[in-house]
């Protein structure tokens, strides 16, 4: 075996991949465009909701019946127009006001309405709810005081929630959940079209005979290919990741609640980038070595397609769930290939990955790659998969 000439269809392939408008675009455009735009278009929609909303959250239905004094004295407090109409929820149901009042005739009950699908009218209804509270408070000091007895009876001590979990990890945990299931989902589709141009392309453009009548041996043949497929996928892992690492650094932080679960400093230290990075390889050596061996399968182009999709919805579903919260990566799971690397992926971003995880995941990963790689070399050397009519 001749490792120049393996270099020689590399790069011969890394050419053609180049030129091909599919692959370009599923490799390198969609994981550079999408994440900044996406983060752009959030931000700017999610702020513009929210100062509607603000804007709209004005006005609260009430009774014809008069309200007692101090309840409408409430209203006044929150910031809140009076409307008076016939049917208070139906008001609100049909968004003639933000939220709505109604008093129970022994004032023991008061009932806020809110139509939960509208912004405005859950900060209408969240506003009235405070100045409501504040307003309970206030009578029962009163009647205590009345009484002669001190208040902090109903307040003997006060609980304090305090999360314990550093910014670091509070950064990795959002960023986890989506890298996993994002990259591993995007690098098989970018995978895809690099796969199918060096196999069923090949055949379409009647090329593929050309390559094999070279005095290049069958086996330097399909590792050059190989390698191009595995290029062709860890690139669009690369741009996935560094991608989405930028967006969240800029436009994703400056969404309202973004950043408190973020953190300020999303985790892109040398040693977490290096773990993500290795994390990745064996899992795209791994998919560029099966997509090209179930591509060679294909006649043309788009009958690849159809063989290769089913696989690319196969990947989501381990993938998404590796990314969810609560699951663990046990020894038993690191062995399920996808969703391994989902998990691991999260827990290396949160600062928390475990060690025997890690290393049965990768070497489970590796194994997987190796099995696809040497499946790939036998189907290119089969000479009923390569001419299949």
């Amino acid at each position: 075996m001749n490792l120049s000439v393996i270099v020689t269809v590399y790069l011969k392939e890394m050419l053609d991949l180049s030129r091909d408008r599919r692959t370009i675009l599923s490799m390198v455009a969609l994981p550079v465009v999408v994440f900044p735009l996406l983060f752009a278009v959030m931000s700017k929609f999610m702020g513009d909701a929210e100062k509607k909303a603000e804007t709209e959250a004005t006005t609260v239905a009430v009774g014809k019946a008069p309200l007692p004094e101090d309840f409408a004295a409430v209203i006044g407090k929150s910031g809140l127009k009076r409307v008076e109409v016939e049917d208070v929820a139906t008001a609100v149901r049909e968004n003639k006001t933000s939220t709505g009042i109604s008093v129970s005739e022994d004032r023991k009950l008061v009932t806020v309405y809110a139509e939960g699908t509208r912004q405005s009218s859950s900060i209408a209804a969240e506003k009235l709810r405070t100045a409501l509270g504040e307003l309970r408070d206030v009578k029962i000091i009163e009647k205590l005081q009345a009484a002669n007895l001190d208040a902090g009876v109903l307040k003997p001590f006060v609980v304090k929630r305090e999360n314990v979990a550093s910014e670091r990890k509070m950064g990795g945990f959002l960023l986890g959940s989506m890298l996993g299931y994002i990259v591993i989902l995007l690098m098989f589709s970018g995978g895809m079209s690099a796969a199918i141009d060096l196999a069923a392309g090949e055949k379409e453009r009647k090329t593929l005979e050309a390559l094999l009548a070279s005095p290049a041996r069958r086996t330097e043949l399909v590792l050059g290919k190989i390698l191009a497929c595995v290029t062709a996928t860890y690139a669009t892992a690369l741009l996935t990741t560094g991608s989405l690492f930028v967006s969240l650094k800029s436009s994703a932080l400056d969404m309202k609640g973004m950043e408190k679960l973020v953190g300020k400093n999303v985790p892109t230290d040398a040693g977490t980038i290096a773990s993500v990075l290795l994390t990745l390889l064996p899992v795209a050596i791994m998919a560029g070595a099966l997509m090209l061996t179930i591509a060679l399968m294909a006649r043309s182009f788009k009958e690849a397609q159809s063989y290769l999709t089913p696989l690319i919805m196969m990947v989501i579903f381990p993938s998404l769930l590796g990314g969810l919260p609560g699951m663990e990566l046990t020894p038993v799971l690191s062995l399920v290939p996808i969703f391994n690397s989902s998990q691991l992926l999260k827990l290396i971003l949160q600062g928390a990955a475990p060690m025997l995880p890690a290393i049965l995941t990768n070497a489970a990963n590796v194994t997987y790659a190796g099995i696809c790689f040497a499946i790939a070399v036998r189907s290119f050397n089969d000479e009923k998969v390569l001419f299949r009519t």
